[in-house]
């Protein structure tokens, strides 16, 4: 504090001001301000007592403060931690006021807070952190957060024959695509390894919704983002099906540059439903369904998850549980499906919230009525009309009916037509069946199949159901052979080749048509015989072109129907 006594101009003034002392706080003239503050400061250290510091001219102006209170806490451990001399030494050493020196050996040891969770603070933010997510699906609130959380797929994450492993261990993304079905964790594994990896970051979208000019404005700001930071863009497509062949083509440069790490996610076999060219530039993972243990595993955390916010947020002191049994029937109705399973295990939760009846242990009767009371599909079987599993289900149905086993054909059938297969599809197939595997075998079957046909088209299902089932039943229970199918293929294959100039040759001439007397003039029709008008309608006639006779060598190449209804081979499994 300081203030003038007598107001001057220039030097005059300022010589006047009067300067509060920093000891005594008596009123002193600038001039005299130094002398005064010696003089002080002798008097002051003469009148302290032995433990007090000594203040020096220099300790005042340094503005040097007393050591602050450490703040109090309110916590269990405290640990104290004293330095050592080298530290005290090397804290000395580096300051070049001699009073810190001695405020520091004269100050208590510095202490160090451990802090330990606070019980209750803990508490607190768990349910914070549960209200916020309270409203997330169950296998959203599940989404694991590090890679170690991950469940299945150990084919390719293995840390000893996991090929994805290894590309995780040098640190670099592949541009890939992801192949399995629903629920098995695609979605999840790309955002983990765009995690693990410190130098890339994604870019999410779907393929449902992203256009190219949305695709282009991202390989742009790839491209940007390298530039400033050199963080690679790994750009996570869902769905990469959907996308037409001009947006795949879009991709290929930026993939083909390195401009961008492509991870896409599909349910569809990649060679049917993607580029050629996109496929060769990216590293294919199929992944497999989960195994019952690992469903377990994924289900127990739902359960315990469920539980927290039954007991923090709903306030339910009632506990969720399932039986062993109950798990395994969750597991089996999912068919693999993670997140199918736990959309159903929350459905259960949700439905044992409320009520007089309390549950303390469901049973599989239990579980089995809750779902079948409040999912019309929750008991339905994995099909899919429009995927892969359409053409491998419809493959297995007619290879069972080829090898006779009647069983496995109304297994498939069942499959099919409870997870909506066209019926009309299933009873066209049975026709080509009639006439591919059992051809002249037994001739009543291909009538049989076209009257299940038609009785499909009359009225319908599920009342047409039965007719299929009959018709699949003859057709797995009649005589089969492929005489036919492979003469027929036989045939084919000579023409598309033109061997023996069968597809080039004339037709003879006296089994041609002479409808005209012009034709009939030029030698159409002549010599032929009419075989009805001799005996047991036997004669010699050559119904082939000639130059197909003379250009075969082995006559009997071109005899297609052998009169063996099956091949050669034997197969040793039999045995067994």
């Amino acid at each position: 504090m300081s203030f003038f006594k007598k107001k001057g101009n220039g030097q005059d003034g300022y010589k006047e001001k009067l300067i509060a002392c920093p000891i005594c706080s008596e009123k002193i003239l600038y001039l005299n301000i130094n002398d005064h503050i010696d003089k002080c400061t002798v008097k002051h250290n003469s009148s302290s007592g032995p433990k007090q510091e000594k203040r020096t001219l220099a300790s005042v102006l340094s503005g040097t403060k007393k050591p602050m209170k450490p703040a109090s806490h309110s916590l269990k451990t405290v640990t104290t931690i004293d330095l050592s001399d080298e530290e005290e030494e090397e804290v000395q050493g580096s300051s070049t006021d001699s009073t810190i020196s001695k405020v520091k050996s004269e100050e208590p040891p510095i202490k160090k807070i451990k802090v330990e969770p606070n019980p209750e603070q803990a508490m607190n933010q768990e349910i914070k952190y549960l209200q916020k997510i309270i409203h997330l699906p169950l296998s959203e609130k599940l989404r694991p957060k590090e890679l170690r959380e991950y469940v299945g797929q150990q084919h390719i994450l293995s840390q000893t024959t996991g090929t994805l492993y290894k590309y995780i261990q040098e640190g670099t993304i592949p541009s890939m695509v992801l192949w399995g079905p629903p629920g098995v964790g695609k979605t999840s594994l790309a955002r983990l390894l765009s995690k693990s990896a410190p130098n890339y970051y994604m870019i999410e979208t779907s393929a449902t919704k992203a256009n190219t000019q949305e695709l282009r404005g991202i390989f742009e700001k790839a491209k940007k983002e390298y530039q400033l930071t050199k963080r690679r863009t790994v750009l996570f497509i869902d769905e990469i099906h959907r996308f037409n062949k001009t947006q795949q083509d879009l991709l290929l440069p930026h993939v083909e540059n390195g401009d961008i790490v492509l991870i896409g996610a599909t349910t569809e076999n990649p060679s049917f439903q993607l580029n050629n060219a996109l496929v060769s530039r990216c590293h294919v993972f199929v992944l497999e369904k989960l195994s019952k243990s690992e469903s377990f595993l994924v289900l127990s955390r739902g359960i315990a998850l469920l539980n927290r916010c039954r007991r923090l947020v709903l306030h339910i002191d009632k506990p969720l549980k399932l039986s062993r049994e109950s798990l395994e029937y969750l597991v089996d109705v999912s068919m693999g499906d993670t997140r199918r399973s736990l959309n159903l295990l929350e459905m259960i939760e949700v439905w044992t919230r409320g009520g007089e009846k309390l549950y303390d242990n469901l049973s599989v009767e239990e579980v089995r009525d809750i779902i079948k009371t409040n999912s019309s599909n929750g008991l339905s079987t994995y099909y899919d009309p429009k995927g892969d599993n359409h053409y491998d289900t419809i493959s297995a149905f007619h290879k069972a009916i080829r090898g006779n086993d009647e069983n496995a054909s109304l297994y498939y059938l069942a499959r099919m037509i409870r997870g909506g297969e066209d019926p009309l599809y299933i009873a066209r197939r049975m026709i080509r069946i009639a006439t591919e595997d059992i051809g002249i075998r037994d001739t009543t079957q291909l009538p049989l199949a076209i009257a299940a046909h038609d009785a499909v088209m009359k009225i319908g299902l599920p009342e047409a159901d039965l007719a299929l089932a009959e018709c699949c039943v003859s057709l797995a229970r009649a005589p089969k052979s492929v005489e036919l199918y492979k003469a027929w293929n036989r045939v084919n294959g000579l023409l598309r080749e033109n061997m023996f100039s069968m597809a080039s040759s004339e037709i003879p001439m006296h089994i041609r048509n002479a409808p005209t007397k012009l034709m009939e003039e030029l030698g159409y029709h002549k010599g032929y015989k009419y075989n009805p008008d001799y005996k047991d309608g036997l004669c010699e006639q050559q119904y082939r072109p000639q130059e197909v006779l003379d250009s075969c060598e082995n006559k009997a190449e071109l005899k297609f129907m052998t009169g063996k209804p099956f091949g050669t081979k034997y197969d040793p499994d039999l045995k067994k």
